[in-house]
Protein backbone atom coordinates (compact mmCIF):
# COMPACT_ATOMS: atom_id res chain seq x y z
CA UNK A 1 0.00 0.00 0.00
CA UNK A 2 2.54 2.55 0.98
CA UNK A 3 4.70 1.85 -2.56
CA UNK A 4 1.81 2.12 -4.42
CA UNK A 5 1.25 5.60 -2.21
CA UNK A 6 4.74 6.77 -2.89
CA UNK A 7 4.43 5.47 -6.42
CA UNK A 8 1.46 7.56 -7.15
CA UNK A 9 2.59 10.85 -5.62
CA UNK A 10 6.15 10.19 -7.79
CA UNK A 11 3.74 10.33 -10.88
CA UNK A 12 2.27 13.41 -9.69
CA UNK A 13 5.52 15.14 -9.13
CA UNK A 14 6.76 14.25 -12.11
CA UNK A 15 3.88 15.18 -14.29
CA UNK A 16 3.77 18.37 -12.50
CA UNK A 17 7.67 19.10 -13.16
CA UNK A 18 6.75 18.24 -16.69
CA UNK A 19 3.65 20.91 -17.38
CA UNK A 20 6.33 23.67 -15.61
CA UNK A 21 8.91 22.96 -17.57
CA UNK A 22 6.58 23.43 -20.79
CA UNK A 23 5.13 26.01 -19.58
CA UNK A 24 8.73 27.41 -19.22
CA UNK A 25 9.79 26.96 -22.18
CA UNK A 26 6.56 28.16 -24.50
CA UNK A 27 6.88 31.49 -22.25
CA UNK A 28 10.66 31.96 -23.56
CA UNK A 29 12.07 30.90 -19.78
CA UNK A 30 11.27 34.53 -18.77
CA UNK A 31 9.27 33.77 -16.13
CA UNK A 32 11.47 34.85 -12.95
CA UNK A 33 11.26 37.43 -10.84
CA UNK A 34 8.40 39.27 -9.24
CA UNK A 35 5.81 39.95 -12.11
CA UNK A 36 2.92 42.30 -12.28
CA UNK A 37 -0.59 41.66 -13.49
CA UNK A 38 -0.83 45.12 -14.72
CA UNK A 39 1.75 47.16 -16.60
CA UNK A 40 0.67 51.11 -17.07
CA UNK A 41 3.12 52.03 -19.98
CA UNK A 42 2.81 56.43 -20.86
CA UNK A 43 3.08 57.75 -24.32
CA UNK A 44 2.09 61.23 -26.08
CA UNK A 45 -1.48 61.94 -27.41
CA UNK A 46 -3.38 59.22 -29.26
CA UNK A 47 -2.02 59.18 -32.72
CA UNK A 48 1.43 60.01 -32.32
CA UNK A 49 3.45 56.86 -33.83
CA UNK A 50 4.94 56.32 -30.36
CA UNK A 51 1.61 55.42 -29.09
CA UNK A 52 0.27 53.39 -31.69
CA UNK A 53 3.18 51.18 -31.73
CA UNK A 54 3.30 50.93 -27.43
CA UNK A 55 -0.45 49.36 -28.33
CA UNK A 56 0.71 46.92 -30.66
CA UNK A 57 3.64 45.86 -28.94
CA UNK A 58 1.16 45.89 -25.90
CA UNK A 59 -0.09 42.18 -27.63
CA UNK A 60 3.13 40.35 -28.04
CA UNK A 61 4.13 41.37 -24.18
CA UNK A 62 1.11 39.62 -23.26
CA UNK A 63 1.46 36.87 -25.27
CA UNK A 64 5.34 36.01 -24.47
CA UNK A 65 5.26 37.05 -20.72
CA UNK A 66 3.35 36.48 -17.58
CA UNK A 67 1.79 40.23 -17.77
CA UNK A 68 -1.76 40.01 -18.16
CA UNK A 69 -2.82 43.54 -19.03
CA UNK A 70 -0.49 46.00 -20.58
CA UNK A 71 -2.60 49.04 -20.14
CA UNK A 72 -0.91 52.10 -22.74
CA UNK A 73 -2.28 55.89 -21.77
CA UNK A 74 -1.78 58.46 -23.97
CA UNK A 75 -1.23 61.20 -21.49
CA UNK A 76 1.31 63.24 -22.40
CA UNK A 77 5.08 64.27 -22.13
CA UNK A 78 8.22 63.42 -19.48
CA UNK A 79 7.62 66.07 -17.52
CA UNK A 80 4.25 64.09 -16.77
CA UNK A 81 5.82 60.46 -16.72
CA UNK A 82 9.12 60.73 -15.44
CA UNK A 83 7.75 62.14 -11.84
CA UNK A 84 5.24 59.15 -11.84
CA UNK A 85 7.57 56.67 -13.07
CA UNK A 86 9.84 57.64 -9.69
CA UNK A 87 6.83 56.67 -7.58
CA UNK A 88 6.10 53.43 -9.35
CA UNK A 89 2.82 55.06 -10.87
CA UNK A 90 4.51 54.46 -14.35
CA UNK A 91 6.55 51.14 -15.72
CA UNK A 92 7.36 51.74 -19.43
CA UNK A 93 6.99 54.91 -21.15
CA UNK A 94 8.10 55.64 -24.97
CA UNK A 95 9.74 59.38 -25.72
CA UNK A 96 12.82 60.85 -27.76
CA UNK A 97 15.72 59.38 -26.80
CA UNK A 98 17.77 62.48 -27.20
CA UNK A 99 15.52 64.15 -25.15
CA UNK A 100 15.66 62.28 -22.55
CA UNK A 101 19.11 61.93 -21.98
CA UNK A 102 18.44 65.59 -21.33
CA UNK A 103 16.32 64.20 -18.41
CA UNK A 104 18.56 62.16 -17.25
CA UNK A 105 21.60 64.54 -17.17
CA UNK A 106 18.67 66.69 -14.96
CA UNK A 107 20.14 69.58 -17.58
CA UNK A 108 18.12 72.53 -19.41
CA UNK A 109 14.18 72.14 -19.64
CA UNK A 110 14.88 69.28 -17.11
CA UNK A 111 16.94 71.28 -14.47
CA UNK A 112 13.92 71.85 -12.35
CA UNK A 113 13.76 68.02 -11.99
CA UNK A 114 17.29 67.34 -11.51
CA UNK A 115 18.88 63.97 -12.95
CA UNK A 116 16.26 61.62 -13.20
CA UNK A 117 17.03 57.61 -12.81
CA UNK A 118 15.79 56.75 -16.18
CA UNK A 119 16.92 53.94 -18.62
CA UNK A 120 16.51 53.27 -21.87
CA UNK A 121 14.74 49.02 -22.71
CA UNK A 122 15.06 49.07 -26.45
CA UNK A 123 15.16 51.94 -29.05
CA UNK A 124 12.94 51.68 -31.99
CA UNK A 125 12.16 54.11 -35.03
CA UNK A 126 13.13 56.95 -36.34
CA UNK A 127 11.80 60.81 -36.65
CA UNK A 128 12.45 63.50 -38.57
CA UNK A 129 11.82 66.96 -36.24
CA UNK A 130 10.98 69.59 -38.57
CA UNK A 131 8.98 72.67 -39.08
CA UNK A 132 5.90 71.53 -41.52
CA UNK A 133 3.92 73.81 -43.87
CA UNK A 134 2.53 74.05 -47.01
CA UNK A 135 2.32 75.24 -50.75
CA UNK A 136 1.60 79.13 -50.80
CA UNK A 137 2.61 80.36 -47.30
CA UNK A 138 6.27 81.53 -49.24
CA UNK A 139 7.64 79.22 -46.38
CA UNK A 140 11.18 78.05 -47.77
CA UNK A 141 13.40 78.66 -45.34
CA UNK A 142 13.75 79.08 -41.72
CA UNK A 143 14.17 82.54 -41.62
CA UNK A 144 11.12 82.83 -43.68
CA UNK A 145 9.07 81.70 -40.62
CA UNK A 146 9.95 85.68 -39.53
CA UNK A 147 6.50 87.02 -38.88
CA UNK A 148 4.42 84.41 -39.11
CA UNK A 149 2.10 82.34 -36.67
CA UNK A 150 3.36 78.38 -35.71
CA UNK A 151 2.30 75.68 -33.36
CA UNK A 152 5.08 75.35 -31.31
CA UNK A 153 4.24 74.24 -27.58
CA UNK A 154 3.06 70.86 -26.93
CA UNK A 155 1.84 70.31 -23.31
CA UNK A 156 4.30 68.64 -20.77
CA UNK A 157 7.28 68.06 -23.59
CA UNK A 158 10.09 70.35 -23.48
CA UNK A 159 11.43 68.94 -26.60
CA UNK A 160 9.06 70.94 -28.90
CA UNK A 161 10.11 74.40 -27.27
CA UNK A 162 13.68 73.49 -26.94
CA UNK A 163 13.80 72.15 -30.99
CA UNK A 164 11.80 75.40 -31.90
CA UNK A 165 14.30 77.78 -30.81
CA UNK A 166 17.85 76.07 -31.42
CA UNK A 167 16.10 75.79 -35.32
CA UNK A 168 15.08 79.38 -35.39
CA UNK A 169 18.83 80.49 -33.62
CA UNK A 170 20.00 78.99 -36.82
CA UNK A 171 19.02 81.59 -38.92
CA UNK A 172 19.20 84.52 -36.26
CA UNK A 173 15.62 84.49 -35.08
CA UNK A 174 13.66 83.76 -31.75
CA UNK A 175 9.61 83.25 -30.70
CA UNK A 176 10.01 87.15 -30.78
CA UNK A 177 10.13 87.33 -34.63
CA UNK A 178 7.35 85.28 -35.08
CA UNK A 179 3.88 87.00 -34.75
CA UNK A 180 2.93 84.30 -32.86
CA UNK A 181 3.96 80.84 -30.45
CA UNK A 182 0.92 78.80 -30.32
CA UNK A 183 0.54 76.11 -27.83
CA UNK A 184 -1.18 72.71 -28.65
CA UNK A 185 -2.61 69.79 -27.18
CA UNK A 186 -2.36 66.58 -30.07
CA UNK A 187 -1.32 66.20 -33.82
CA UNK A 188 -5.15 66.66 -34.75
CA UNK A 189 -5.19 70.10 -33.67
CA UNK A 190 -1.79 70.83 -35.09
CA UNK A 191 -2.96 69.74 -38.78
CA UNK A 192 -6.39 71.15 -38.52
CA UNK A 193 -4.95 74.54 -38.12
CA UNK A 194 -2.47 73.73 -40.46
CA UNK A 195 -4.83 72.81 -43.30
CA UNK A 196 -7.73 75.49 -42.66
CA UNK A 197 -4.92 77.82 -42.43
CA UNK A 198 -4.80 78.90 -38.72
CA UNK A 199 -1.76 78.77 -38.25
CA UNK A 200 1.01 78.94 -40.85
CA UNK A 201 3.32 76.20 -39.79
CA UNK A 202 3.44 73.71 -37.29
CA UNK A 203 6.54 71.40 -35.08
CA UNK A 204 6.34 68.02 -35.21
CA UNK A 205 8.21 64.94 -35.59
CA UNK A 206 6.64 63.35 -38.78
CA UNK A 207 4.36 61.39 -38.34
CA UNK A 208 3.27 59.52 -42.15
CA UNK A 209 -0.19 59.24 -41.32
CA UNK A 210 -0.16 63.23 -40.94
CA UNK A 211 1.41 64.03 -43.28
CA UNK A 212 -0.74 61.89 -45.63
CA UNK A 213 -3.48 64.06 -44.52
CA UNK A 214 -1.65 67.33 -45.16
CA UNK A 215 -1.06 66.05 -48.54
CA UNK A 216 -4.38 65.42 -49.52
CA UNK A 217 -6.11 68.20 -48.52
CA UNK A 218 -3.02 70.88 -49.57
CA UNK A 219 -1.45 69.14 -52.69
CA UNK A 220 1.80 68.81 -50.66
CA UNK A 221 3.12 68.71 -46.63
CA UNK A 222 6.27 70.70 -46.63
CA UNK A 223 9.29 70.65 -44.62
CA UNK A 224 11.60 73.78 -44.06
CA UNK A 225 14.36 72.93 -44.81
CA UNK A 226 17.62 73.55 -42.98
CA UNK A 227 21.02 74.40 -44.47
CA UNK A 228 24.05 72.43 -43.77
CA UNK A 229 25.24 74.48 -41.66
CA UNK A 230 21.74 75.42 -39.72
CA UNK A 231 21.66 71.57 -39.57
CA UNK A 232 24.99 71.60 -37.81
CA UNK A 233 24.51 74.40 -35.55
CA UNK A 234 21.24 72.65 -34.18
CA UNK A 235 23.14 69.08 -33.86
CA UNK A 236 26.08 70.72 -31.74
CA UNK A 237 23.53 72.07 -29.42
CA UNK A 238 21.23 69.28 -29.05
CA UNK A 239 23.35 66.23 -27.91
CA UNK A 240 21.63 62.61 -29.41
CA UNK A 241 19.96 64.25 -32.12
CA UNK A 242 21.82 63.49 -35.72
CA UNK A 243 22.04 64.85 -39.65
CA UNK A 244 20.47 62.85 -42.07
CA UNK A 245 19.33 63.51 -46.12
CA UNK A 246 15.99 61.96 -46.44
CA UNK A 247 14.88 61.33 -50.12
CA UNK A 248 11.65 61.76 -51.57
CA UNK A 249 8.89 59.34 -50.35
CA UNK A 250 10.77 57.71 -47.93
CA UNK A 251 7.44 55.07 -46.57
CA UNK A 252 8.50 56.42 -42.75
CA UNK A 253 7.46 60.04 -43.53
CA UNK A 254 5.23 60.18 -46.66
CA UNK A 255 7.62 63.40 -47.96
CA UNK A 256 6.33 63.99 -51.59
CA UNK A 257 10.28 66.06 -52.27
CA UNK A 258 13.55 65.40 -50.52
CA UNK A 259 14.43 66.75 -47.51
CA UNK A 260 18.10 67.07 -47.20
CA UNK A 261 19.87 68.22 -43.49
CA UNK A 262 16.90 66.97 -41.78
CA UNK A 263 17.62 66.89 -38.06
CA UNK A 264 16.84 63.14 -36.10
CA UNK A 265 15.97 61.03 -33.75
CA UNK A 266 15.44 57.69 -32.33
CA UNK A 267 12.38 56.80 -30.17
CA UNK A 268 12.97 54.67 -27.34
CA UNK A 269 11.12 52.78 -24.57
CA UNK A 270 11.73 53.60 -21.22
CA UNK A 271 11.63 52.58 -17.63
CA UNK A 272 13.14 53.60 -14.21
CA UNK A 273 16.16 52.18 -13.04
CA UNK A 274 14.72 50.00 -9.77
CA UNK A 275 12.58 48.14 -12.37
CA UNK A 276 12.62 44.05 -11.64
CA UNK A 277 15.64 42.96 -13.92
CA UNK A 278 13.52 39.91 -15.00
CA UNK A 279 10.73 42.27 -15.98
CA UNK A 280 12.78 44.19 -18.41
CA UNK A 281 14.65 41.23 -20.16
CA UNK A 282 11.39 39.60 -20.46
CA UNK A 283 9.13 42.28 -22.23
CA UNK A 284 12.92 43.02 -24.24
CA UNK A 285 12.64 39.79 -25.42
CA UNK A 286 8.94 39.58 -26.27
CA UNK A 287 9.26 42.67 -28.15
CA UNK A 288 12.66 41.73 -30.26
CA UNK A 289 11.66 38.39 -30.37
CA UNK A 290 8.28 38.63 -32.00
CA UNK A 291 8.22 42.19 -34.10
CA UNK A 292 6.61 40.30 -36.66
CA UNK A 293 3.51 40.07 -34.50
CA UNK A 294 2.87 43.92 -34.20
CA UNK A 295 4.58 45.12 -37.59
CA UNK A 296 1.14 46.34 -39.13
CA UNK A 297 -0.14 48.29 -36.04
CA UNK A 298 2.15 51.74 -37.62
CA UNK A 299 4.46 51.93 -40.76
CA UNK A 300 7.03 52.52 -37.95
CA UNK A 301 6.60 49.11 -35.83
CA UNK A 302 8.49 47.16 -37.65
CA UNK A 303 11.71 49.23 -37.09
CA UNK A 304 11.47 48.34 -33.75
CA UNK A 305 13.62 44.67 -34.32
CA UNK A 306 16.48 43.16 -33.89
CA UNK A 307 17.09 43.46 -37.61
CA UNK A 308 17.08 47.97 -37.10
CA UNK A 309 19.34 49.39 -34.65
CA UNK A 310 17.72 48.44 -30.49
CA UNK A 311 21.15 49.76 -29.15
CA UNK A 312 21.02 53.85 -29.05
CA UNK A 313 24.07 55.44 -27.31
CA UNK A 314 21.72 58.08 -25.36
CA UNK A 315 20.29 57.23 -22.10
CA UNK A 316 21.65 54.15 -20.64
CA UNK A 317 20.03 50.48 -20.35
CA UNK A 318 18.27 48.71 -18.04
CA UNK A 319 20.26 45.85 -16.60
CA UNK A 320 17.89 43.10 -17.74
CA UNK A 321 17.83 44.65 -21.35
CA UNK A 322 22.06 44.74 -21.04
CA UNK A 323 21.30 41.31 -20.29
CA UNK A 324 19.60 40.17 -23.18
CA UNK A 325 21.64 42.06 -26.01
CA UNK A 326 24.71 40.49 -23.68
CA UNK A 327 23.28 37.13 -24.90
CA UNK A 328 22.15 38.11 -28.45
CA UNK A 329 25.83 39.31 -28.83
CA UNK A 330 24.43 42.94 -29.32
CA UNK A 331 26.14 44.56 -26.86
CA UNK A 332 29.50 45.70 -27.38
CA UNK A 333 32.67 47.12 -25.68
CA UNK A 334 31.65 50.62 -27.05
CA UNK A 335 27.92 50.68 -25.72
CA UNK A 336 29.75 49.28 -22.13
CA UNK A 337 32.05 52.38 -21.94
CA UNK A 338 29.76 54.71 -22.90
CA UNK A 339 27.40 53.12 -20.32
CA UNK A 340 29.87 53.18 -17.66
CA UNK A 341 30.50 56.61 -19.24
CA UNK A 342 27.22 57.76 -18.42
CA UNK A 343 26.44 56.14 -15.18
CA UNK A 344 29.03 57.62 -13.60
CA UNK A 345 28.38 61.23 -14.46
CA UNK A 346 24.45 60.66 -13.33
CA UNK A 347 26.29 59.53 -9.90
CA UNK A 348 28.51 62.79 -9.88
CA UNK A 349 25.52 64.99 -10.42
CA UNK A 350 23.41 63.49 -7.73
CA UNK A 351 25.70 63.84 -5.41
CA UNK A 352 26.09 67.62 -5.79
CA UNK A 353 22.38 67.78 -5.52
Amino acid sequence: MKKRHGLRNRKITTLAAMVFLVCFILTGGVWAGDWPKDVNVITPAPGASVHMIAVGIGKSVQDHTPIENWIVQPLGGPKLWLPMMSQGKCDFANHNAADILNAFLGRGLYAKLGPQQVRTVIAGHEYMFMFWTTPGKGINSIADLKGKVAYIKFKANPMFTEMAQNQLASAGLTFKDLKAVLAFSNIKEAISGLIEGRVDAILYPVVPGAVMQVNEAKGECKFINLTKQQAEFVAKRMEGYYIQDIAADDPRFRNKSAVPNAVCYQSAMFTWYNQDPDVVYGVTKAILENSDEFADSHPSAKYWSLSHRPINLAVPYHDGAVQYFQEKGLWTAEAQAYQEKLLKRQDELLKNQ
